[in-house]
């Protein structure tokens, strides 16, 4: 059975550029899931990542398809979004669908974002870090 992880944008974005995320995300003992609007978010930054990495922007939204992580729909957790907005309306309203996922998954979230540090005293996170997958 594989382990199912929520994915934070900043770790899709890592990966687009060549970071060590890019092998984790295709190890066959997890199943990687996101949302919709962290997906979109990530495609907010192609035009970065392209100017950064020099790889043209049709490449990157095609490694970005490449990816296999599985996009849930806002339907399958909506009902914990009103919780997840009381934890991040101050921190970051970006990062409330991806705590509403994880609030309805109860497994793994996987974010480099300090953000989730800050309300962890609050809801409990399995947060895990890049370097947690290097161990």
């Amino acid at each position: 059975m594989k382990i199912r992880i929520v994915v934070d944008a900043n770790i899709i974005i890592s990966a687009l550029l060549g970071g060590k995320p890019r092998f984790i995300l295709f190890d066959p003992k997890f199943e990687f899931i996101t949302t919709s609007f962290t997906l979109n978010e990530v495609k907010k930054y192609i035009p970065l990542i392209s100017k950064k990495s020099g790889i043209l922007e049709k490449e990157i939204e095609e490694g970005l398809n490449l990816i296999p992580i599985k996009i849930i729909p806002s339907s399958y957790y909506q009902k914990h979004i009103k919780e997840a907005e009381k934890f991040m309306k101050n921190i970051d309203k970006n990062d409330i669908e991806i705590l509403a996922l994880y609030l309805k998954e109860k497994t793994y979230l996987w974010s480099e974002d300090k953000d989730f540090e800050k309300v962890r005293k609050e809801v409990k996170i399995n947060l895990l870090k890049t370097e947690d997958f290097l161990i």
